[in-house]
């Protein structure tokens, strides 16, 4: 387990530094380096809130208050305008993020080794370890090991309770339920969305344990009052975790936005059985987002041995993982009507445990050259899981962004005008010596900040008024522009957040006519795109692979 622990860490390791140093990061919807500390401050705040809960900004806050305080001690005063010029600069801003991706790194082992130990104890050693593999190689996992979004860290306080719910029932422990509910709180505590993994999940497995296990019955006084604890415990946990025993109204108004705009602006499954059954058929097939099709197989045999084969409490720990994933599936992914790579995340992680008890079967039949012939399958399947889950590592070391910032500093000459548009997440780093403008539409309080840019609040289209030599543009940003509104197929939708940009028709004109060359005074001087001859390319979370189109104004 420790070298399988050591190679995954190598393997969510390596482009760790992606985007950096910058002031910014690349990994899109992360918590870092910018936000942590605002949105600490915003949920202590009466009356504010964050769009996160805090548990995990209390804890890169820890790590990274060593480069807090000595950015504070540059700081000439405390008044907000001067800490954040003091604040927004490469080497704080470039630690801060880095310390962020470290954390999520450990966090993203812990989970293989919660996971590895929950199927040793279920199944068996040969279980352990291959789960712990099989989790290490999902591709998805691979990407969010390397950034500050909050997806592995609850995952990693969730995997951990479900540890305990295992232990709990399979060695007739239910005191361990009390450290299960402590981690539940955590998970919740770090990303709203963990909850779904226990409301369902939680109580169909302590059902089928007392169903099916006579020592559970037989102490059921003992178990249900163990349950009770740990309910009040859970609770009593996240509401002080969660900031709501000190900023109660902050705290509602949070809720009330994660129940409105911040989930259903961003659905894309319409509201009906069309859109239920489309949602569920494209779970399934995003499978191979996360490991190659032949993992199935092995997902199916380990979970129907596992049925088959167990019984008492043994059959109830072992299929809580698919209960909490179900769960997960049931409560947040059909109620939010969405499925991203992020949001299939956790089953995906679960799903392995059944790929170690599949492993542990096949491994244990047969004669000595039928193992060999098997193990040599499963070294092929495993083989074709680490080249989709090296292919993360390449596309972050060899960035489109890369080589769009190599061009521009050795073709934009100082002083040039350069006009971008769109969050900084999606954007290059942009040469020091041009005169770079950001046009959008929002207001400009509204946007984050970027040092030595002039910010323009005007239409996309009136840019011959502003005549720029240079037009950076991102693909991560202007798809928004480019799709095509009317191809939308039963029981999909529109998310909200598209459709003002629908009705933009003047915005949607100019950015086609820009990217397909039509547009009279630019010309593309230049493309940075994905590709190579080895490596597939990997688009996860409209973050990596996405091509960078820089066009010169014709005169």
């Amino acid at each position: 387990m420790a070298w399988i622990v050591l190679a995954i860490g190598v393997l969510h390791a390596v482009g760790l530094n992606w985007g950096l140093p910058n002031i910014d990061g690349w990994d899109d919807d992360g918590v870092a380096p910018r936000d942590f500390l605002v949105g600490l401050s915003q949920t202590y705040t009466p009356g504010q809130y964050y769009t996160y809960p805090p548990v995990h900004l209390l804890i890169l806050a820890v790590v990274t208050s060593p480069i807090t305080l000595v950015t504070l001690g540059k700081a000439s005063s405390f008044a907000p305008d001067e800490l954040v010029r003091t604040f927004l600069n490469p080497w704080t801003m470039t630690w801060f993020a880095l310390l962020a991706r470290v954390v999520t790194w450990a966090m993203s082992l812990g989970i293989v080794l919660a996971l590895g130990q929950l199927a040793e104890r279920v199944w068996g050693r040969i279980a352990g370890l291959a789960t712990a593999v099989a989790v290490g190689l999902n591709a998805t996992f691979c990407y969010y090991a390397h950034t500050s979004n909050l997806d592995v860290p609850y995952c990693f306080w969730a995997c951990c309770s479900l540890l305990q719910w295992v232990r709990a029932m399979a060695d007739h422990e239910p005191r361990r339920m009390r450290w299960a509910a402590v981690f539940a709180a955590l998970a919740v505590g770090t990303k709203d969305q963990a909850y779904a993994l226990f409301l369902l999940g939680i109580p169909l497995a302590l059902a089928l344990w007392m169903w099916t296990d006579g020592w559970a019955r037989k102490q059921s006084r003992q178990v249900f009052r163990e349950v009770g604890l740990s309910l009040l415990i859970g609770a009593v946990s996240l509401l002080v975790l969660d900031g709501a025993v000190f900023n109660p109204t902050g705290f509602r108004a949070r809720i009330a936005f994660l129940l409105g705009t911040a989930s259903q602006d961003h659905a894309y499954y319409s509201k009906d059985a069309m859109g239920r059954w489309r949602l569920l058929v494209d779970s399934v097939l995003a499978f191979d987002r996360y490991y190659p099709w032949p993992v199935g197989g092995l997902v199916l045999g380990g979970l129907g041995a596992h049925l088959f084969r167990s019984r008492g409490s043994k059959l109830a720990a072992g299929l809580l993982p698919c209960l909490a994933a179900l769960s997960f599936l049931v409560a947040f992914n059909v109620a939010a009507r969405r499925t991203e790579h992020r949001f299939l995340l956790p089953q995906s992680l679960l799903i392995a445990v059944y790929v170690g008890t599949a492993v542990q079967g096949l491994m244990g039949v047969g004669k000595r050259a039928q193992r060999w012939v098997v193990g040599g399958g499963l070294g092929a399947i495993g083989l074709l899981a680490l080249y989709r889950a090296v292919a993360v590592d390449v596309a972050l070391v060899f960035d489109p962004r890369y080589e769009a910032e190599a061009w521009m500093a050795s073709h934009v000459a100082s002083g040039e005008t350069l006009e971008v548009y769109g969050n900084n997440v999606y954007l290059p780093r942009l040469p020091v010596s041009a005169k770079v403008v950001r046009v959008d539409l929002r207001p400009v309080g509204q946007r984050s900040v970027l040092p030595g840019v002039m910010e323009v609040e005007a239409p996309y289209g009136l840019v011959e008024q502003r005549r720029s030599k240079w037009i950076v543009l991102s693909d991560g940003w202007v798809w928004q522009y480019l799709y095509d509104p009317g191809l939308v197929r039963p029981g999909y939708v529109i998310s909200g957040d598209q459709q003002w940009r629908k009705g933009d028709v003047e915005a949607r004109r100019y950015f086609q006519d820009l990217v397909s060359g039509r547009h009279p005074k630019y010309r593309t001087a230049f493309v940075a795109s994905w590709s190579s001859r080895y490596w597939p390319r990997v688009e996860i979370h409209v973050s990596t692979a996405r091509e960078i189109r820089i066009f010169e104004w014709v005169e």
